[in-house]
């Protein structure tokens, strides 16, 4: 397997990533959260995520993959739920539920019991489980990651998402390069957008997954627009209120 997801919030940017050839659809508790003018800590609902889901679903004929944070509480009625929506799979991640926030900051802060995280994905279903620690985002080093990975691969993990934001890349090539074989690894290069597919591939990940990149691609996109082109397109605020 060798997979390279982008994210999309709506429908439409599903159908263009689809249009570029790309392999899935990525759907980003983040750029949801961004959308709604929320922090990325947990904020958003299971009904929320459901809600952005399905129209994407229904739009496009790649897998779709549902980033679901911690889980939102009964992860087994989670996974049911997205089943129903048509989702192809869904990554949880080991954060304690009442600490989660953005991986992009933050410092230490406790990790779910290892095997109490193991026996939340162990369930039936007929979906992919992505298993993301957060080990190494929250100052647990190496050591720590590679044994959160090999215990979730071993319980039940279909895929295992060793996040990281170094931004050298460097902690990316350790844990594929400690890792077996058997183990099929996901990587979010968000801070490392220097490596290419191909060397995420060749050095062992299984699953490429660009989380945020359409949503950034807007923001600048309409921060040009409105630079250049958006206030002659709409009108200035004085024209429409004369």
């Amino acid at each position: 397997m060798k997979v390279i997801l982008v994210s999309a919030g709506d429908a439409i940017t599903a159908r263009l990533v689809e249009e570029a050839g790309f392999d899935g659809i990525w759907v980003s508790g983040f750029e949801v959260s961004a959308r709604m003018g929320l922090p990325d800590n947990g904020s958003l609902t299971m009904t929320e995520m459901l809600n952005v889901c399905r129209p994407i679903v229904e739009a496009v004929r790649i897998p779709v993959y549902v980033d679901v944070d911690t889980g939102y509480g009964n992860f087994s009625r989670t996974v049911r739920e997205f089943e129903r929506a048509g989702a192809k799979g869904v990554c949880v991640q080991d954060d304690m539920p009442h600490l989660k926030q953005n991986s992009l900051w933050g410092g230490k802060t406790p990790l779910m019991d290892m095997k109490e995280f193991a026996q939340k994905i162990a369930i039936k279903r007929k979906i992919m489980i992505i298993a993301r620690t957060e080990a190494l985002i929250r100052g647990y080093f190496l050591e720590e990651a590679l044994k959160r990975a090999r215990y979730y691969a071993k319980h039940g993990a279909d895929v295992v998402l060793v996040h990281t934001r170094d931004q050298i890349g460097k902690e990316a090539c350790n844990v594929a390069k400690n890792l077996k074989s058997g183990i099929k690894l996901a990587i979010v290069p968000t801070k490392f957008p220097h490596f290419t597919n191909k060397r995420l591939f060749d050095i062992g990940y299984s699953m490429v997954i660009w989380a945020n990149q359409t949503e950034r691609c807007k923001i600048k996109a309409i921060r040009q627009a409105e630079g250049r082109g958006l206030r002659v397109f709409c009108g200035t605020w004085d024209e429409r209120h004369t």
